[in-house]
């Protein structure tokens, strides 16, 4: 199971990142990229023209093992890339390219029968059966040092995992290619040995090949990853950040920033440090681990984590209620502070909480205070004639002093703080998440425009406050005239500017109506920034197995609950195209033809989800127990 399908934290994350306007700029892949080509041809400049010194200078070919051990590894780095489609566009030069490069290091390679067994390993990372490249982290780290003796021999390793791990799940033509790709590379070994040139063969390129394979299953397998933490468990902990003297860093090519290609894998390893920032630095927050490259592997290493992790995550906090006011006709705020005197955590602009009412009934509300608060969480909530009954629990059962149950602040709905001017539109009560956003870009003194939508004067919240508050200025409200909302909607998005984002958060059809008029006015859908506000309130989908119709091919097949679709696709011998598995490139987009979809991607836009009508194969699944789709 993918782990941005299965883990909400992850799929927060990820999707606050591909959310940002920048992140298009950060995945971009070009046609050509001669960062790729220049680690080519220095790769194949490095090996042959040390053995071409070292013939015609006479200066001992030992001497020149250190550059050759760095070209090697330099010319793992296009095929390591390129089995994310990260070194061109075009599929086919993407794959010429990274075979081209792989071929160095290990000859007979390709960028297909890779792709196989390194997706595998970002499946399944610290998994003892599923993740092929495990042992390089294990046995160095239960044997040190003797046992890294096997980062001689990845290949070796890979062979061992595919027939005695990974056979009966691998495709027969995966099979095929991996094990005549990995055969062909003992092959050409085998047949210089067996010539005249053996000697030669021996010490101009098998040994410092194999040093060059070394250093870079250290470095890509070994080093990055602590052992026995499976990706599935933590995704955060089973990489570092990998530190070291800042000229050597540049020299591993992004594998210090080895954490961000996890997450985002198909961006170029020459723009991962760019990951960080965005988001306005989420992944900072995550408290990612760090180590020096060449620091002791700790075997203790899980245990401490876990200790660490049981001490300081709790998914439920308790919290009184320090304060209830009435600050519309049928509005309520309600200040929370924690019940056990300890720090509430962070929140971030358009964040909200998970409320847990003494019947049972979860809701969930925007915060509205600045995030600069770090004592209380406020939020107001709209009685609901018409809903559910959570709105009138809130109203109606919960009072001052009363301790209830709240979740960690979430963030589906970010602030991006890069922009340089920003449009906030609210309707009714999807005015909360936006005056938190206009608190902190007030703090952050940013130029932007608050619109404020309502049927009526009574029914706006927060009226005192908004004529008081420091960004008052900005506020213009909008009240509606003949069922309509007297907004002058063509003035408000008359300038399409590219670096200006609407946050528009209010209900569908007010949501729809803001959303179609940017576009027409040549807003691009990364400028637009919306949250729906809605009373119904549906949950997290469990994964479950269902049927998987092919109207093409009139096939028919089971996705198992921990399965993929491309994981079934595959077992079943059908071939479709991926990169990231984490719904956040978009490659394995398909059309559905009937059947409703749970969607767990980051790409597809609300509106596109909507249709009902396309689906990331990598992390999406069935609503129901039946699926058709385009293949």
């Amino acid at each position: 199971m993918s782990i941005v399908s299965s883990n909400l934290k992850v799929r927060e994350i990820i999707h606050q990142v591909v959310n940002d306007p920048e992140y298009r700029n950060v995945s971009y892949v070009p046609l050509i990229s001669y960062h790729q080509l220049a680690l080519i041809l220095l790769a194949y400049t490095g090996v042959f023209g040390s053995i071409a010194l070292h013939i015609f200078s006479g200066i001992n070919i030992v001497i020149f093992y250190p550059l050759m051990m760095l070209s090697f590894y330099t010319a793992f780095t296009p095929l390591h890339d390129a089995t994310h489609k990260a070194v061109s566009s075009n599929k086919l030069i993407n794959d010429f390219l990274g075979t081209l490069s792989g071929f160095l290091i290990f000859p007979v390679s390709n960028a297909i029968g890779y792709r196989y067994l390194h997706m595998a390993h970002h499946r399944y990372v610290g998994d003892k059966d599923l993740d092929p490249d495990e042992p390089m982290v294990t046995i160095p780290t239960k044997y040190f040092p003797l046992g890294y003796i096997v980062l001689l021999f990845p290949d070796f390793i890979w062979v061992h995992w595919l027939l005695f791990k990974a056979w009966k799940r691998t495709p027969v033509k995966t099979r095929i290619n991996v094990l005549v790709m990995i055969g062909g590379n003992v092959i050409f070994h085998i047949a210089w040995f067996l010539s005249p040139f053996w000697y030669e063969y021996l010490v101009l390129f098998f040994i410092p090949n194999r040093l060059g394979i070394t250093y870079t299953a250290f470095t890509f397998a070994h080093s990055p990853h602590p052992e026995g933490l499976k990706w599935n468990d933590f995704p955060f902990d089973t990489t570092f950040i990998l530190k070291g003297k800042s000229l050597f860093l540049k020299t591993l090519f992004g594998q210090e920033h080895h954490a961000m290609h996890h997450f985002l894998p198909h961006i170029p390893w020459y723009k991962y440090f760019k990951v960080w920032d965005l988001a306005n630095g989420v992944f900072k927050k995550q408290s990612i681990p760090e180590k020096y490259v060449f620091s002791k592997p700790d075997i203790h290493h899980k245990d401490k984590l876990i200790q660490k992790r049981n001490e300081l995550e709790k998914p439920i906090l308790k919290v009184r209620i320090a304060s209830i006011n009435k600050v519309a006709s049928n509005v309520k705020s309600f200040s929370f502070i924690s019940a056990t005197n300890e720090v509430l955590p962070e929140f971030t602009a358009g964040s909200h909480i998970d409320v847990y009412l003494p019947s049972g009934l979860k809701r969930s509300y925007s915060i509205i205070n600045p995030p600069f608060e770090k004592d209380n969480y406020q939020i107001a909530v709209k009685l609901e004639l018409n809903g559910k009954g959570g709105s009138r629990e809130m109203h109606e059962q919960i009072s001052e002093g009363d301790i209830i149950e709240i979740s960690h602040p979430k963030n589906n709905f970010v602030l991006y703080e890069n922009a340089k001017k920003y449009i906030l539109i609210s309707g009714g009560i999807g005015i909360t998440p936006l005056i938190s956003m206009a608190q902190k870009l007030t703090e952050l003194d940013k130029y932007f425009e608050f619109h404020i939508c309502s049927k009526n004067k009574e029914d706006i919240p927060f009226q005192y406050e908004l004529s008081n508050w420091t960004f008052a200025p900005n506020i213009e409200i909008h009240l509606d005239k003949h069922g309509k909302s007297s907004m002058d909607i063509d003035k408000v998005l008359s300038d399409p500017e590219g670096n200006t984002l609407i946050y528009v958060c209010g209900p569908a059809g007010f949501n729809r109506w803001i959303r179609q008029t940017a576009k027409e006015k040549g807003w691009s859908r990364e400028q637009i920034k919306e949250e729906l506000f809605s009373n119904e309130t549906e949950g997290i989908r469990g994964s479950k197995e269902f049927e998987l119709v092919l109207h093409k091919s009139k096939k028919s097949i089971t996705v198992k609950k921990d399965e993929t679709i491309i994981d079934a696709l595959h077992l079943n011998n059908i071939k479709v195209d991926y990169t990231c598995l984490q719904g956040t490139c978009g490659t394995c987009l398909t059309k559905v033809i009937d059947g409703k979809i749970d969607h767990r991607d980051a790409v597809l836009s609300e509106e596109e989800k909507n249709t009902n009508k396309i689906m990331c194969l990598c992390v999406s699944r069935a609503k129901d127990n039946k699926l058709v789709i385009d293949l």
